[in-house]
């Protein structure tokens, strides 16, 4: 059977590489650095579900949305947003969210395949005889219970696990920091505007008394010459 194909859009490549470890055996993951080249690859792949970053360059994870909705054959193909800035998402997109199911950064490996799991459910199983079901039962009725141990792949998926919060725990806070850098940098700017716009208030009021001044001044000097005539 043909494994059903992710798309993740995001511009961090450790993301990309971390959920395509965390889906790897289960999906086809296509993988895309922005919201242009994940529009490009929507359209070549068709998707069964997309992982879109809401926090990206040039377009952001909605005005990516907006147009893989345009795109035939992909209007309803399944979207998680993700974000480690859920405000930013709620600023264009009120809750509840209807277009979207909303996954927030740091996010476990557990999780993450829930939530595809949600929409990429596997086919249902084919019925199985009653003497098949009884046998089955039997089966596991003799059995005694055991200390489950854990595996390799148990240790292996946990430290995934791990690494993908702590990754993701680290590029949210960089991206955090940024946002507030760029917060303090806009708010910078609007009082630098406000001081030059009310500098440029007090040169006009200036140039007018200097052109009423002069005005006056010409007045005077027709008035000098005038009296110098007679």
């Amino acid at each position: 059977m043909t494994a059903k194909k992710v798309l993740v859009i995001d511009d961090s490549i450790m993301i990309r590489k971390m959920v395509k470890s965390i889906l790897a055996g289960k999906y086809d993951v296509l993988e895309a650095s922005d919201g242009k080249s994940g529009l490009d690859a929507a359209r070549r792949a068709f998707p069964d579900l997309i992982l879109l970053d809401f926090v990206m360059p040039k377009y952001n994870g909605y005005q990516t949305l907006q147009a893989i909705r345009r795109v035939e054959g992909l209007q309803k193909v399944p979207v998680i947003m993700i974000s480690g800035l859920k405000e930013q998402v709620t600023e264009h997109v009120p809750e509840p969210f209807t277009e979207f199911d909303f996954l927030e950064k740091p996010f476990e490996a557990d999780v993450l395949v829930a939530r595809i799991q949600n929409f990429l459910a596997p086919e249902p199983a084919q019925p199985i005889s009653a003497a098949t079901a009884r046998s089955a039962a039997s089966a596991a009725a003799r059995q005694m219970p055991r200390t489950e141990e854990p595996t390799l792949q148990t240790i292996i998926n946990r430290l995934t696990a791990t690494e993908t919060l702590l990754v993701q725990g680290i590029e949210n806070l960089i991206q955090r920091e940024v946002v507030a850098r760029f917060n303090e940098l806009n708010t910078r700017i609007d009082h630098q505007d406000n001081a030059i716009n009310s500098l440029t208030q007090r040169m006009e009021k200036i140039s007018e008394q200097i052109d009423h001044q002069n005005k006056g001044l010409m007045v005077i000097l027709r008035e000098l010459k005038s009296l110098q005539g007679k």
